[in-house]
């Protein structure tokens, strides 16, 4: 019997700097892969499944700032680290993401592909794509929208 794939989107296995912020904590660890809804993280974590944070990924050290912005929130908990789903980011960190894994993909068409058969799973507000379904009513996600258009905590932590 063959093992079916449930995946949506295919994981590029990639080595990224990432920041994640759940508000009261803040880690610096490094991405293991990233597909268009979600990443894992590698290392421990004190979160748990549901908690929800703001995801900064910067791909090298050539980027003077982190060019993917996102709210995230983690789907699942390891030893080894965290799996996060991409709730929300803007529409400029989601295409800046859409290209780098199509560059970095083996079978860039079947990441075109997934992306046109599953493109139901997005829906943008303004200028942000909101990934569906989203786990927040309408006001909960202008606070998040919000918070995408100031990624720095340290802004954030002076408002």
């Amino acid at each position: 019997m063959v093992k079916q794939n449930k995946r949506k989107f295919s994981r590029i296995h990639i080595r990224w700097a990432v920041r994640l912020d759940f508000g009261t904590v803040e880690y610096k660890r490094f991405v293991n892969n990233v597909s268009l809804n979600g990443l894992y993280v590698e290392g421990e974590f004190q979160q748990m499944i549901g908690d929800v944070c703001i995801i900064n990924l910067k791909p090298s050290c050539l980027f003077p700032d982190e060019p993917v912005h996102a709210v995230g929130c983690v789907t699942r908990t390891s030893k080894h680290g965290v799996a996060m789903k991409f709730l929300s980011m803007k529409l400029d960190s989601f295409f800046f993401l859409q290209t780098t894994l199509l560059y970095k993909a083996v079978d860039p068409s079947l990441l075109g592909k997934e992306f046109v058969i599953n493109n139901t799973t997005f829906k943008i507000e303004d200028d942000l794509i909101v990934f569906e379904p989203f786990p927040m009513d309408f006001q909960s996600m202008k606070q998040v929208q919000h918070l995408l258009l100031r990624p720095n905590s340290a802004e954030r932590n002076n408002a």
